[in-house]
C-alpha cells in the first residue's frame, strides 16, 4: 500500500514537471509484487506486463509563451510640414494628445500652449517654477511642467520639461520643440523629401 501512495506521488510530480508539454503520455503498470510503477516510455514496461500496462495522458495545456517586450525604435524618419522657413511635426503628449510642433532649435526648452495644457488637465496656477523666456513683448515668466511623455514618430522621451506659453500665433501649432527633446538625437532635416531623421544618441 505504502508503494502504491508513492507512485501516485510520483505521478503526480511528473504530471506538474510536464506542465510545457503538449498531450505527454504516460504508463501505469503492475509488477509481480504488487508494486505500481510509472513511465513515460513503454520499453522500460517488462514484456510480460505490457499488455496489462494503462495509458495516462497528460491534461495540462501548454504553457503560453511569455509576452514579448515591446523594443523602443532607434531611429525614424518623419515627415513633415513646412511654412516658409519653419518645420512642423505632429507629436504626441501624454500618450494621449497628438499637437503640432515647430521643430526650433533655437529654443532651450520645448513649449507648450496654454490650450494644449489644459487639454493634458495641467493646472498651471499651482506650479511655481518659471523660466524667462525672450518674446516679442519683453522678457516674461513663463511657468515650468513636466510632460510624462512626448512622442514624434514612435521616438519617445519621457519627464520631459516644458514651458508654457501662447508663443505662436497659428492656433494649429500647439508649440515648439526645443533642445531638451531634439538634444537625445542625431538630427537631420531633408528639405527636398520633407522629411525629419531622428536617431536616437
Amino acid at each position: 500500500m505504502a508503494r502504491t501512495v508513492f507512485g501516485a506521488v510520483f505521478l503526480a510530480a511528473l504530471l506538474i514537471s510536464s506542465a510545457s508539454l503538449v498531450a505527454a503520455e504516460y504508463y501505469r503498470w503492475v509488477d509481480q509484487n504488487g508494486v505500481v510503477h510509472f513511465t513515460d516510455n513503454l520499453h522500460n514496461i517488462p514484456e510480460t506486463q505490457r499488455g496489462n500496462a494503462g495509458r495516462i495522458q497528460s491534461i495540462e495545456p501548454p504553457r503560453a509563451p511569455p509576452p514579448a517586450v515591446p523594443v523602443s525604435p532607434s531611429k525614424a524618419s518623419i515627415p513633415f510640414e513646412k511654412q516658409g522657413q519653419v518645420v512642423i511635426v505632429e507629436a504626441t503628449l501624454n500618450k494621449k494628445t497628438a499637437a503640432k510642433f515647430v521643430v526650433d532649435t533655437g529654443a532651450s526648452y520645448t513649449m507648450i500652449s496654454s490650450a494644449i495644457a489644459k487639454e493634458l488637465d495641467i493646472d498651471t496656477e499651482q506650479n511655481r517654477r518659471t523660466a524667462p523666456f525672450q518674446t516679442a513683448n519683453g522678457i516674461i515668466q513663463a511657468p515650468l511642467v513636466s510632460l510624462d511623455s512626448i512622442t514624434v514618430g514612435g521616438m519617445e522621451i519621457r519627464n520631459l520639461t516644458a514651458a508654457v506659453h501662447d508663443v505662436l500665433a497659428d492656433s494649429r501649432v500647439a508649440g515648439l520643440l526645443g533642445l531638451n527633446f531634439l538634444s537625445n538625437f542625431r538630427m537631420d532635416i531633408d528639405t527636398q523629401k520633407g522629411v525629419l531623421h531622428l536617431e536616437k544618441k
